[in-house]
């Protein structure tokens, strides 16, 4: 489709230097050592090799099993992280390529140079954009995941121009086989397909003949044996299955052909995407995300690049397809890390700013050029070698106004460095050996809410061998319903009589455990669980908005006032709002005299939207009785309430009376 570009060598010297020097600056800003996350997660599971999270990425997890396996310098962690910066900086030289190749086909009659500071620069922006630029610091999937879009893109562009011919398998196998292989990566690649096929129509692919339809559709399909990987290492990971107790083996990967394909298919996210909940909050999130990207100046300059296209269908179609189908995935996908998935439309994005400056830059120059030569024709007739200066003036001006672009990444460069810097980031490595090097119980489960704070005890288990024998747990950590919030895990743990310590302070888990915090360490900070007591000394029988049962109460006197320790159940019917109990000290007017801090049973980690039915949750209310309180007889009364907004009042079911206290 192109004709071929001059000075291949000078071509090849600026595609070595943009990936050196992306190398640099990524090197330069890498994380150290593990991390929390799914940052985490791969920087233990290709050096073992293991399975990932789905969709499994087995073609990251084999490639970065080799990377991590060949450097011997340095530690695991950091070396799969280094993984990310090479194939980030790749990343950067197949977008100067590509970003080169559209400039060429928009104006081939425009000096290379131009081209290639304008592919330089396009290149650099997407280098420095924020997100990618955070995404090549640490073992991710994302890096890799730009470098199948732009590899897609430029062998689509490579293609030559069809003069009506048949596409054959000679001609089409680079593309088919490169959109194969990154399917075993990342399946959100399917979304460029229809952009790449109405490309290749209007390029004039429009024949093909079966045969060689059959031998493309083989070739794409043909990489995604690589799936076979998750089967084969399944039964060699060590985390595959986790064993509580005897009666208690929670399957991280039941290694069955539906569970080998939910897990390729990624089913445990489908009911994120939401068709219906598209709003403006999306578009304005996706506007908000640009502007992170390049700015407003950025997005004004890849209008007018997109613009240029429109006489180029083809180009538009491969560039604005591709974007859009991303895009559009995007605003109807909500997941909690959905900008990551932005990066392929900040790669468009990038090539349409160069094109737009590209353009810019062309115009400016021609205006410059017409204004000379009208005031010369003002004069005298142009002579030949006037001319020529003109013409070499031109280029000049062209070169320096489209050098000129190299300024944008430079910026973003110099204003984003200590932004993205994770060259000092070892939080996860400071608080996990201080919990790793206690000295904790033989067979301990160590558990949060989060599996993302979880993933760097589990790179330290499996990676470096520290304490094997503690169990890592978090909501979550399999599809059973049982283990789906921090309250039915600490179930799960209760019931395995081992030692169970929490990673963090959880106000409000005290409902479901007895808590004891250990001593605080620099970086962490351990609380030990233990059952707690489930029977009231003072039983009730009091149903509240028929949602949430009272079963009973203990009193514990004090000098000063008394503790009430309710005991709440869930009745089985739908608990849709989070309540707030309370316990009030009334007169005989229903006067209150004294009451407890009023409080949301389970804090934020286990509130009642999260109950289930029969189990015994206890709440504990700490009464305190005014000295001056007249002497007589008041009723202890509890309640639960929904607060919708502040002021307003929404009360579960009346009160109950506990019980009646005397005061001397």
């Amino acid at each position: 489709m192109f004709d071929k570009l001059n000075n291949e060598g000078l071509n090849r010297i600026i595609f070595v230097c943009l990936i050196g020097l992306s190398l640099l600056v990524y090197g330069l800003t890498l994380a150290p050592t593990v991390l929390l996350a799914d940052a985490g997660e791969f920087q233990f599971v290709p050096w073992l090799p293991g399975i990932a999270h789905p969709t499994g990425y087995p073609l990251y997890v084999l490639l970065g099993w080799l990377f991590s396996h060949l450097l011997s310098a340095g530690e695991i962690a950091w070396r799969l992280n280094l993984f990310s910066a090479v194939t980030g900086a790749i990343t950067i030289g197949i977008v100067y390529l590509i970003s080169q190749q559209l400039t060429t086909c928009v104006s081939p009659k425009i000096p290379p140079s131009t081209h290639r500071l304008t592919a330089a620069g396009a290149a650099l922006i997407f280098a420095f954009s924020h997100t990618f630029w955070s995404q090549a610091l640490v073992a991710e999937v994302y890096a890799m995941h730009a470098l199948f879009v732009a590899l897609v893109m430029w062998s689509a562009l490579r293609l030559p121009q069809s003069e009506g011919e048949p596409l054959t398998f000679k001609t089409g196998w680079p593309p088919a086989l490169i959109l194969g292989l990154s399917l075993t990566h990342h399946r959100t690649m399917a979304l460029m397909i229809p952009a790449l096929a109405l490309y290749l129509w209007l390029s004039g692919w429009r024949r093909i003949h079966l045969t060689e339809a059959v031998k493309l559709i083989l070739v794409a399909l043909l990489p995604g044996l690589l799936y076979l990987y998750l089967p084969l290492i399944a039964p060699h990971t060590p985390y595959a299955q986790i064993n509580l107790s005897p009666n208690q083996t929670l399957t991280l990967y039941d290694n069955t052909l539906v569970s080998f394909l939910d897990h390729i298919l990624g089913r445990v996210f489908g009911g994120e995407v939401r068709p219906s909940a598209i709003g403006p909050d999306r578009l304005s999130l996706s506007l908000e995300l640009l502007r992170q990207q390049v700015g407003w100046f950025g997005g004004l300059l890849a209008l007018v690049g997109l613009g240029s296209l429109f006489k180029r269908p083809a180009l538009l179609a491969l560039t604005l397809g591709s974007f859009f189908g991303f895009l559009l995935f995007n605003l109807i996908y909500f997941i909690g890390d959905i900008y990551v998935l932005f990066i392929p439309c900040w790669l468009i994005l990038s090539l349409w700013i160069g094109l737009g400056w590209f353009n810019l830059a062309a115009f400016l120059c021609r205006r410059f050029i017409e204004g000379k030569r009208a005031r010369a024709a003002d004069t005298l007739a142009l002579t030949r070698a006037s001319q020529q200066l003109e013409a070499h003036l031109g280029q000049l001006v062209l070169i320096i106004l489209t050098g000129l672009l190299l300024l944008f990444p430079l910026t973003l460069l110099v204003t984003r460095y200590a932004e993205l810097d994770q060259s000092h980031n070892t939080i996860a490595r400071d608080a996990w050996l201080e919990i790793l090097n206690m000295d904790l119980p033989q067979d301990a489960i160590l558990l949060s809410n989060d599996r993302n704070e979880m993933m760097p005890m589990w790179y330290y288990q499996y990676v470096e061998g520290r304490r094997p024998d503690l169990i890592g747990l978090f909501p979550l950590i399999t599809t059973d319903p049982t283990v789906a919030d921090v309250g039915g895990v600490l179930d799960q743990a209760l019931g395995s009589g081992r030692p169970i310590y929490l990673v963090k302070p959880m106000a409000g888990l005290e409902i479901k455990a007895d808590l004891q915090p250990l001593p605080p360490l620099p970086h962490a900070q351990l609380v030990g669980a233990t059952p707690p007591k489930r029977a009231p000394d003072q039983p009730t029988d009091f149903t509240f908005g028929d949602k949430i049962r009272l079963l009973g109460f203990d009193q514990t006197e004090q000098d000063d006032g008394a503790t009430v320790t309710l005991y709440w159940q869930a009745t089985g019917q739908p608990i849709d709002k989070n309540y707030t109990s309370y316990v009030h000290l009334v007169d005989s007017q229903g006067q209150g005299r004294a009451q407890s801090g009023d409080h949301q049973p389970g804090g934020v980690y286990y509130p009642t939207e999260l109950w289930k039915p029969d189990e015994t949750l206890r709440d504990a209310h700490t009464l305190t009785i005014p000295r001056d309180l007249p002497a007589g007889q008041y009723r202890l009364i509890t309640g639960l309430y929904h607060q919708p907004q502040p002021g307003v009042i929404e009360p579960l079911g009346e009160p109950q009376m506990l019980t009646m206290i005397t005061v001397q």
